[in-house]
């Protein structure tokens, strides 16, 4: 076993991850400031700012970790069908990891707000709470999982699928949970993206995790925004309101339901690279790219929490 090489091919993985994200954070900043500078009014309409936030990471950001995380190797994953039965479950089971992973996230902001004396900030609370819905649903229901799941899970997975399934899953949902730079998001993305990166490596087939994505965020930006949007004090809003909280309750007690059913033929396979056990934590996360990836939006996770 060539632990040393091993570690090198995760090493340029967290680099190239970094870089990407780096890229993508320095796109985003640099268009919105040359953006609002031209054009100040912009920065009153809550649409428009995030639509100008939004659209340089897709047109030119993810393009460019595309590039950076191309894989040359073919990968060995083989290609299955998902029948719709298959697709409701695997729903129902992500939006239970989703939900489970948000009360964790929120569990934990609130620990930290009461730590620092003031709440802390959720930014994707704020995008669906100020402004349209529609625009909202344009980024985070079309754009992002498509985008995402090419980068998370295709382009990364294909790199590491060679070190076995279980290896593959874990990193994936790690680094995608770090991506998203903040306590709220990170644990339910990680479990989500845990989950999308194992529907992908049984199946071989990016549209199945792509459809699955959509439908989650469709669940919580969409219809979640037009929830806070309607007026508390109405009747009807309590009847949608408790309408909405059983369907959703309904369907994370299935998914956790189903999840502890399924678990044990929820199995993964070695790859073609072997890593003993007691090597692999140190193989694939001690080495320096992935350390510095963690490290970095880790610290970003931290400032975030107790400083902005």
């Amino acid at each position: 076993m060539n632990t040393n090489a091993y570690k090198k091919d995760f090493s340029k993985i967290g680099f190239r991850m970094l870089i990407s994200t780096a890229l993508i954070i320095i796109l985003q900043l640099g268009v919105q400031t040359f953006a609002l500078t031209l054009f100040p009014k912009w920065q009153e309409n809550v649409d428009i700012l995030f639509a100008v936030t939004m659209t340089p990471l897709f047109v030119l950001g993810y393009p460019i970790s595309f590039v950076l995380m191309r894989n040359k190797e073919v990968p060995s994953i083989e290609k299955h069908h998902m029948s719709a039965g298959q697709l409701i479950v695997s729903f129902l089971i992500c939006y239970g990891l989703l939900i489970i992973g948000n009360l964790i996230g929120l569990g934990l902001t609130a620990g930290i707000s009461v730590l620092k004396g003031s709440p802390v900030q959720n930014a994707l609370l704020n995008v669906v709470s100020g402004g349209s819905i529609w625009v909202t649903a344009i980024f985070t229901v079309l754009c992002a999982p498509v985008f995402e799941e090419i980068l998370f899970r295709k382009l990364l997975c294909d790199k590491v699928v060679k070190y076995g399934e279980g290896c593959t899953i874990v990193l994936s949902g790690l680094i995608f949970g770090l991506f998203h730079m903040n306590f709220n998001q990170f644990f339910y993305a990680s479990f989500l993206g845990c989950f999308l990166a194992f529907i992908y490596v049984k199946t071989g087939n990016i549209k199945y995790t792509i459809l699955l994505h959509m439908i989650v965020n469709f669940f919580g930006t969409v219809l979640g925004g037009m929830l806070f949007k309607l007026d508390p004090m109405k009747p009807s809003t309590v009847i949608i309101s408790t309408v909405y909280s059983l369907c959703v309750f309904a369907m994370v007690i299935a998914g956790i339901i189903l999840l502890i059913v399924k678990r044990r033929a929820m199995t993964v396979k070695p790859g073609e690279i072997v890593i003993e056990k007691g090597q692999r934590f140190k193989t694939v996360i001690l080495n320096a790219g992935m350390m510095l990836y963690c490290l970095v939006f880790l610290g970003i996770m931290i400032w975030q929490a107790f400083v902005v």
